[in-house]
């Protein structure tokens, strides 16, 4: 058989995603929202607790994730969402499971608002995090409750109307620095 007669169909042939991930030269982007969620996961550490109003504590990891997952696409926000958990999990202590499953399938949700709402308007956060803070603590205290129910939704009510006001001027500054995708990029996994 000569090699004019091979005939190869190239647009089915796909390597791994890995294989895409270190070809596309998307490394500084994903650089920049790795930095941003360890950069969350410290402030968090440091200033959360000074930052406290009666029940209300900022939550800086999921005010970032809100941001990352209304600007990328489900496959990026499912990794922050993963790392966040990890960090998260790491700070407090706490079952490293549950926290990890609930912030992946959490960002992996709101990363379909772009479907309903627009990316670059800047009030599109404030339905990102009220949606990412309900399903996380909801997964959360589904997996692992640690509290009483009402004490437990009373605190994630307080920090959510806390973490609103902090969103705005937040998702801002992450534009700057990670900038949304543009919306002939894929949306899904693997196409």
């Amino acid at each position: 058989m000569s090699i004019s007669q091979l005939h190869y169909r190239y647009d089915r042939v796909q390597p791994h995603w890995f294989t895409r991930l270190l070809l596309s030269g998307g490394w500084g982007r994903v650089a920049r929202w790795v930095l941003l969620v360890v950069v969350a996961a410290v402030a968090q550490g440091v200033w959360a607790n000074r930052l406290r109003i009666g029940m209300a504590t900022p939550d800086f990891p999921l005010i970032v994730l809100a941001c990352l997952a209304i600007l990328t696409n489900p496959n990026t926000a499912a990794w922050a969402g993963f790392l966040t958990g990890l960090l998260h999990a790491s700070m407090l202590e706490q079952t490293v499971g549950s926290l990890i499953i609930s912030r992946t399938l959490a960002a992996t949700v709101v990363a379909y608002l772009p479907l309903l709402l627009s990316r670059q308007h800047w009030l599109s956060v404030v339905p990102a995090v009220i949606a990412l803070t309900l399903l996380a603590q909801g997964i959360l205290y589904l997996a692992a409750p640690a509290v009483a129910g009402s004490a437990f939704w009373q605190g994630t009510l307080w920090s959510m109307v806390y973490n609103i006001g902090l969103a705005i001027p937040s998702c801002w500054l992450i534009q700057r620095i990670v900038p949304p995708e543009l919306d002939e990029e894929s949306f899904l996994w693997n196409n």
